[in-house]
């Protein structure tokens, strides 16, 4: 008879308590996660080829590259989670055919730096910042066991716009063209964010990954704050305006 060890926990232990509702507000939750991560698969599709046009350096594009298949992956393992609360239909869902963001007056160089930076450096740090509280909160081994890994891929993600950032391909010239940008595209990007937080249920069901809407925009503006700005002034550009914004705010 094979020696077992200690007996593993029940994974469903921390799911059978909830009623219908719960159940089907996280499994919902779930599926939509899903189809944003195959969104972000596209965008990351999309910044790889800016990286390749504007002959970045190939660390940096490989980063990128592989965030196009973490992205997948990531939209699994949400729709792992939808089944174990309970979605007996089909949970994957079509991602919507996403808006690639356009910067008038631009060249196409200085578009796809723009377009590195809003995806990596914004979007993928503040992404960062909600799984962080999902995390925090959770303690259903099923939940945390997904937001861990998708976490420790979306920081690498971010990592691509500060590196790039920081490259030798960023002169001076780059740095002003995202000063010019940042509060544009912070606005554009928490625009973005609050519809999203908008469909939200009010329900807080933190200890399953679904933190309150409330949670969720307080832990997004203290991001912007205390992670993006800082990090765009490490690297050289002007903040004065978007920081300006985010103390009366960040109105839309």
């Amino acid at each position: 008879m094979p020696v077992t060890g200690r007996e593993m926990p029940d994974p469903d232990a921390a799911i059978r308590p909830l009623d219908e509702e719960a159940r089907r507000t996280v499994a919902a939750t779930s599926a939509r996660r899903a189809a944003l991560e195959l969104e972000g698969a596209a965008a990351f599709a999309s910044v790889t080829q800016a990286l390749i046009d504007n002959r970045a350096d190939v660390r940096i594009v490989d980063l990128s590259a592989r965030a196009v298949a973490e992205e997948i992956r990531h939209s699994e393992l949400y729709l792992e989670l939808a089944r174990a609360y309970g979605d007996d239909g089909d949970a994957r869902q079509r991602a919507s055919p996403i808006e690639i963001p356009n910067y008038p007056g631009t060249s196409p160089h200085h578009e796809r730096i723009l377009r590195v930076v809003g995806m990596c450096s914004i979007n993928e740090t503040m992404a960062c910042s909600f799984l962080e509280l999902s995390l925090s909160g959770t303690t259903a081994p099923v939940v945390r066991g997904a937001i861990r890994e998708v976490l420790e891929d979306e920081i690498r993600h971010a990592r691509i716009g500060w590196a790039y950032l920081g490259s030798s391909d960023i002169g001076d010239a780059e740095r002003h063209l995202v000063s010019v940008w940042l509060l544009p595209m912070l606005r554009a990007q928490w625009t973005h964010w609050r519809r999203q937080i908008a469909t939200l249920p009010a329900l807080d069901l933190a200890a399953h990954g679904c933190p309150s809407p409330s949670a969720i925009e307080l832990a997004s503006l203290a991001s912007m704050r205390d992670l993006v700005l800082p990090g765009f002034a490490r690297a050289g550009v002007a903040v004065s305006e978007a920081q300006r914004w985010l103390d009366e705010g960040a109105p839309s």
